[in-house]
């Protein structure tokens, strides 16, 4: 299975000093093991690292110049995310050598690369398991087992998804709009969303069959995306239509259904296309908004020097910043970070342009 740590995102620091300053591309720097910037004391180095890694002690001559080295964290917006599981009776069927639902719970919970395993430090992960029995003919519909975002929520996932079983219906729409209203009311800051991974086409608690829930499932995700949450489906396996697949693409992500710019939309036929969903869901869900903690003077902001795995970035064109303590990469910077690769982001910014509470 394609491992997924490379979405791990590990603290950064920003430097402060007072005197002259250098911005030249990474090099090594005698007498320690690397000054990434060549910087003197009158720069201010942000580091935002891909994978894992520790800051760099600074040097001795970094206390020069009147006024003494300061190192605050940076931080990566954490994102929220509920994977919301189709638990039909059809998920019991073959994908590719094994049951649906096992292939649906080694990708998410393998404790070696599983999605939740690799990313549960980075990402608040939920879980909602959902089915009915027979529809309202049945009791309570729909049944939902369920798990309440939190970072590092592997083993509360895991002591519920573990034990369960397939049960019986599909109603899509009803328990994503009842998951979407949890959502909304989770009380956490950055981006929130659902990932759906079902297996069939959608009925509804009022008829279970046939399966005609497709417009409830459409309503569900428009009203999940006003709530400010945005929706991603998967098919697991190749028995939900193209068209409904694309349009609760389109509505989860704010379209119309029919929108002539359409969203992607995801269709797992084998545990690796599964896998792959899965990443590229969250890799896009991965903000390209970085935290300062301290306050960069806007209009000096492109006297800076930014750097994404060693290469500068244009001001304006690659990056911006949208307010004194945030640095957001644009278009193909923002791409490359979202990619699943291991990325590291750097910038350098005069003295008295920023400014450490």
């Amino acid at each position: 299975m394609k491992n997924c740590s490379a979405w791990l995102f590990a603290l950064g620091l920003v430097t402060v000093g007072c005197g002259d300053s250098d911005r030249d591309p990474p090099q090594s720097t005698e007498g320690f093991d690397t000054d990434p910037f060549g910087l003197t004391t009158g720069d201010v180095k942000l580091d935002i690292a891909g994978g894992n890694s520790s800051p760099t002690e600074m040097p001795p001559e970094f206390t020069s110049g009147g006024c003494a080295d300061v190192q605050v964290q940076v931080e990566p917006i954490i994102p929220t995310l509920v994977l919301l599981v189709d638990q039909s009776g059809s998920m019991t069927d073959d994908f590719s050598g094994q049951p649906r639902w096992e292939a649906i719970y080694e990708t998410l919970m393998d404790p070696a690369d599983g999605v939740v395993s690799t990313l549960q430090s980075s990402v608040r992960f939920g879980l909602t398991l959902y089915t009915s029995e027979d529809g309202f003919d049945g009791g309570e519909c729909p049944l939902l087992t369920t798990v309440e975002p939190a970072l590092d929520n592997h083993g509360p996932i895991d002591a519920e998804f573990a034990p369960a079983d397939p049960v019986d219906e599909t109603p899509t729409g009803e328990s994503l709009a009842a998951v979407a209203q949890q959502l909304a009311a989770f009380q956490a800051d950055g981006p929130k969303g659902i990932v759906l991974a079902t297996d069939g086409e959608p009925d509804t608690c009022e008829q279970p069959n046939p399966q005609e829930g497709q417009q409830v499932s459409l309503d569900a995700a428009a009203q999940a995306f006003e709530l400010g949450i945005t929706t991603y489906i998967i098919s697991v396996g190749d028995d939900v239509g193209a068209d409904h697949l694309q349009q609760m693409a389109n509505v989860g992500v704010g379209k119309d259904p029919d929108d002539p710019m359409p969203a992607p939309y995801y269709q797992a036929l084998d545990a690796q296309q599964l896998v792959d969903a899965f990443e590229e869901i969250i890799g896009t869900f991965v903000s390209c908004e970085l935290l300062i903690d301290g306050e960069v003077d806007l209009s000096k902001a492109c006297e800076g020097s930014v750097f994404l795995d060693g290469m500068e970035l244009q001001c304006d064109v690659d990056y911006h910043l949208p307010d004194a303590n945030t640095l957001e990469l644009l278009g193909d910077a923002c791409a490359t970070l979202q990619d699943g690769g291991e990325h590291q982001v750097d910038a350098v910014f005069p003295c008295d342009a920023v400014h450490i509470p």
